[in-house]
């Protein structure tokens, strides 16, 4: 099986990213950034690990050059994944194993070593993030000298999708859509939420697996490469309303939510349905809702900005529906290595919007002690407007569940 069969971001494009970021590191004066974000880390380099106390980081200098920092645990799990990358940095173990230095003291030195003039060196954090129990000083106490603010530096390059990372993205798409499938096959009258949300995630991944085989390439520990849920009744009036061990029951409304994960790369899929015959309340709540997704499908073109599309949604909410006071939150927002990234449909965000990036819509209408209404969709922006790759059926008479 060639390399160019899996469904991953190969080792070139991986080293792509360096040299932009390096080239931004020139423009803007700087001498190197370190980088401590996993999926940051991720993104530059390939490796994917599970993200615990121990600190691991990427040091990239304005010529390209990579120094890795990891525990020693993961040496030969990140060799297995990067040979292309020169050998890491190691360490023996957080918060020191015996050897009574703090890793990122290592790293310290290491940067005080290989940059002894530098005058400007930036981070994505002032230090390895807290989790898992982390305790540890700031990388510029430990360098003496301020760390130049970095994510930015990062998270733009990570905005506009290449050809690679859309087929991945689009390839999620058809697993979430089919885990929906699966799903909604499952639900009928005395459904426990989390029983058929597990299952029908389950029985996806099956699908999935054995479709594409030795193609598909994991790069989590945790959770499944195809997954479905739902929430019902009046819980789902909360935008994001945790599961109730309850059965479901006839007059219910579902909010659900579906995604696969492929190369690392997510979906987003969501919608409303109805058990049995809806009542005239829900319709007129759920062609609303409908209305301002169409909205957003139609206001996202390039030429324009996050916040010029979402104006555009809260018009036609405000004036064509009168709806505003059930609005609860922005219209989308950006997505691709997690399900939520940079930039965001909101009127206080006004990044340009571009081809090649990939947003959800999901305008929601939520109306206390009823029910919530929202459906979400991957949309990529194209040349002249956007596509959708989630393709589920979005009208009502496809999601309404036999009672």
């Amino acid at each position: 099986m060639s390399e160019s069969t899996r469904l991953e971001i190969t080792a070139a494009e991986h080293a792509g990213r360096r040299a932009r970021l390096a080239q931004r590191l020139q423009d803007e004066g700087l001498d190197a950034i370190c980088v401590f974000g996993p999926v940051r880390v991720a993104y530059l380099t390939g490796f994917h690990f599970a993200a615990t106390e121990r600190p691991v980081g990427v040091v990239l200098s304005d010529t390209g050059e990579v120094t890795t920092l990891l525990p020693a645990l993961e040496e030969t799990h990140f060799a297995q994944q990067c040979p292309d990358l020169p050998a890491p940095l190691t360490y023996p173990e957080y918060p020191g194993g015996g050897t009574g230095r703090h890793p990122l003291s290592v790293l310290a030195d290491h940067l005080r070593a290989r940059f002894p003039a530098a005058r400007r060196i930036a981070a994505d954090h002032d230090g390895y993030e807290n989790r898992w129990g982390y305790r540890g000083p700031a990388l510029s106490a430990l360098l003496g000298q301020p760390v130049h603010p970095g994510l930015e530096l990062i998270d733009d390059l990570r905005m506009v999708k290449s050809a690679a990372e859309i087929e991945l993205i689009r390839e999620a798409c058809r697993w979430g859509d089919h885990a929906h499938r699966v799903m909604q096959n499952s639900i009928a009258p005395g459904a426990n939420e989390l029983l058929v949300s597990h299952g029908a995630s389950l029985q996806a991944t099956r699908d999935m697996l054995a479709a594409l085989g030795e193609r598909y390439v994991p790069k989590s520990r945790e959770g499944l490469p195809a997954n479905a849920m739902f929430i019902s009744g009046a819980n789902t009036a909360h935008p994001h309303g945790l599961h109730q061990s309850v059965g479901v029951m006839a007059g219910d409304v579902l909010v659900t939510g579906a995604y696969g994960t492929v190369g690392g790369y997510e979906s987003e899929l969501e919608r409303t349905m109805h058990v049995g015959d809806p009542t005239p309340e829900f319709e007129r709540y759920f062609a609303a809702m409908l209305g301002a997704q169409n909205a957003g499908l139609a206001a996202l073109r390039p030429g324009r900005t996050c916040a010029q599309v979402e104006a555009d949604v809260r018009a036609f909410i405000e004036d064509q529906l009168g709806m505003t006071a059930l609005v609860r939150h922005h219209t989308g927002h950006a997505f691709g290595l997690e399900g939520h990234e940079h930039p965001f449909l909101d009127l206080d965000d006004h990044t340009p919007v571009e081809p090649g990036m990939i947003f959800s819509i999901e305008p929601g209408l939520y109306v206390p002690g009823l029910a919530g209404f929202r459906h979400s969709d991957t949309v990529l922006v194209t040349e002249t407007g956007s596509e959708l790759l989630s393709v589920y059926p979005r009208e009502l008479a496809d999601l309404i569940i036999p009672a």
